[in-house]
């Protein structure tokens, strides 16, 4: 008894013909009526996060230049010298501001705080200034002060 090819293929096209056809149509009716709706958003959701979560993973793979943590505890070493330069001259004093200022910069350049350090103010305009970016960065997370002056512990 021989079995024909030909009969084999044909019966294997009509079972799935007959197995595919209802489930086909009964996808494509739900997807119709909207029974998917939440399910193809909450997934469409979940991949796009997870595509901006790899995008995360690789730019700080990439990551270049001096960690934010650094630039925060040479800020904090900064403000502490120059909460205490009243003795040193006034070149040591004017460096120290300068240096203080740089970091701020950058800081708020990492950060994208708006800053006006650029600018050509001095005097207590710039202490000013200092003051209001330092709040921003406290704002944002970034613990510049120290916790025995005026925080809870």
């Amino acid at each position: 008894m021989a079995v024909d090819l030909y009969q084999v293929v044909l019966g294997g096209i009509a079972v799935a013909i007959m197995v595919l056809v209802p489930i086909l149509s009964v996808v494509f009716y739900d997807l119709l009526a909207g029974r998917w709706d939440d399910s193809l958003r909450r997934w469409r959701e979940r991949r796009s996060s997870a595509a901006a979560h790899r995008q995360a993973v690789r730019e700080l793979r990439r990551q270049q230049g001096v960690p934010i943590e650094q630039l925060a505890a040479d800020l904090r070493r900064l403000r502490a010298i120059l909460g205490s330069d009243a003795h040193r001259s006034a070149a040591h004093q004017m460096g120290d501001r300068l240096a203080y200022d740089k970091l701020l910069r950058q800081v708020c350049g990492m950060l994208e705080i708006e800053h006006e350090l650029d600018g050509d103010s001095i005097g207590f305009e710039r202490d000013i200034e200092r003051i209001r970016i330092e709040a921003e960065l406290e704002r944002a997370g970034l613990i510049l002060s120290d916790r025995r002056y005026g925080q809870a512990a």
